[in-house]
């Protein structure tokens, strides 16, 4: 008897597909740091709904989400779009990218290869046919809010999808680590470094925006926090998850940072949360620093965005 492959086959995901879809959504999220598991009709709302909702500002002017079908069943995801992600807002609408926001491939090593081929060049064809020269994969500003605390960032212990990105001439542009922090009722101590500035909360306690001020006038510091619930090992809880923290370049080395950071974790201990994390490029050893002086611990987790040319 002759062996043979059943046939993949790939189309648009549809409404009818939530209940099939939801067990594989989750068992990503699952290996997900700092996620928690969806509904089939949160699932539903996360790829249906017209405005798809991010943590970061985001233009989208096109989105899909593609279903592989093995036999009649579902067994893998990839979602594509078509837009400006948070880095590129300052870009005119007409020179959109490609974004691959995530994928979910099968848990065989082989299927998860032949899945990629497959769910990969109709994201190919889909970025062509909306004239996409290049395509971003996995950028912070397009993750869901319910996948690692709102980054689209893809661990590196997924070897088999960084493996066959790459086989599929995908190339690392950005590295991040996730920093944590368990909170308990100590508080810090805020000492302001110069008399002269200002700190000016705004929003809400689950989205609390930061600005410090010199003389009132000139802004020279910004932070952003959100509050959202994770899971963990079956645990749910509320985390603080600093989402910006920059200070102006002629104002560094100032301890401004500090004082921010300080703040901000005092804010998190008052509101009763479990935890504070952010993600944190490779190459701000500067804030690695100051996060590691206040407690903060590298998590087990590799962030990468990758990027690819579409060849003409």
């Amino acid at each position: 008897m002759l062996p043979f492959t059943p046939t993949l086959f790939v189309r648009p995901l549809t409404p009818a597909d939530s209940e099939a879809a939801t067990p594989i959504v989750n068992r990503l999220l699952a290996s997900s740091i700092y996620s928690r598991t969806l509904t089939p009709a949160e699932v539903q709302a996360h790829f249906f709904d017209d405005a798809a909702l991010s943590l970061y500002p985001v233009r989208w002017q096109q989105r899909t989400t593609l279903a592989l079908l093995r036999v009649g069943e579902l067994i893998g995801l990839l979602d594509a779009a078509v837009g400006l992600d948070s880095d590129s807002l300052d870009q005119p609408d007409y020179q959109p990218l490609g974004l691959l926001r995530w994928l979910a491939l099968p848990e065989d090593e082989d299927d998860a290869r032949a899945a990629m081929t497959h769910l990969l060049t109709a994201a190919e064809a889909f970025w062509r046919q909306h004239h996409i020269a290049r395509v971003k994969a996995f950028h912070p500003s397009t993750g869901y809010l319910a996948w690692q605390a709102g980054c689209g960032l893809l661990p590196a212990d997924w070897t088999v999808l960084v493996q066959t990105l790459t086989a599929h001439e995908f190339r690392f542009t950005a590295r991040y680590y996730c920093f944590a922090r368990p909170l308990h009722d100590e508080l810090f101590e805020e000492e302001a470094p110069h008399s002269a500035l200002t700190l000016v909360m705004r929003g809400a306690n689950y989205d609390r925006h930061y600005q410090l001020y010199f003389r009132r006038t000139e802004l020279i510091a910004t932070a952003r926090v959100v509050r959202c619930r994770v899971a963990q090992e079956a645990h749910t809880f509320p985390i603080a998850h600093i989402v910006h923290w920059e200070v102006e370049e002629r104002w560094r080395n100032q301890n401004i940072g500090r004082w921010l950071l300080r703040r901000i974790i005092n804010d998190a201990v008052q509101q009763a949360l479990e935890q504070i994390i952010l993600f944190v490029q490779m190459h701000q050893a500067a804030a690695i620093n100051l996060l590691a002086q206040h407690g903060f611990v590298e998590q087990a987790f590799r962030g990468y965005v990758m990027e690819k040319e579409l060849r003409a």
